[in-house]
């Protein structure tokens, strides 16, 4: 395995996932310690680290595929990255309203939902706050 790659991609974890984000990741390599790691070194030290978009617009790309799928907690995590990278609540709203055309209202819907409760806790959630 590759320390250097491992080491950037737990730095941009943790820049876009905040301390709750990187313990979660944690806590996962406690139950298989190859796992974990591979997400450290190949999602984030590999795919995220590619340099022709901002993690800001990956976010983007993130929170729209996980809204797809209804996938409400990818939601929630991208949403705090998002915010963690500079994007504004109103980018955020756009983001996710764009896909209503595609993935239907009740999923949209359900996302703008998930966002808003971001928006509600972020500043009392430290722990969310990029590392």
């Amino acid at each position: 395995m590759d320390n250097e790659r491992y080491e950037q991609g737990k730095a941009i974890a943790l820049s876009v996932l905040g301390k709750s984000g990187g313990e979660r990741i944690e806590q996962l390599s406690e139950i298989s310690p190859m796992h974990g790691r591979a997400i450290f070194e190949y999602c984030y030290g590999t795919v995220w680290a590619q340099p022709n978009l901002s993690i800001k617009i990956k976010e983007f790309i993130l929170i729209a595929v996980c809204a797809s799928q209804g996938e409400y907690d990818g939601v929630e995590r991208q949403v705090r990255g998002a915010l963690n990278k500079g994007a504004t609540q109103d980018e955020i709203i756009e983001a996710i309203t764009t896909c209503a055309p595609y993935i239907g209202y009740p999923r949209t819907n359900a996302s703008l939902r998930t966002a808003q409760e971001v928006f509600d806790q972020w500043d009392e959630k430290d722990d969310w706050k990029a590392v």
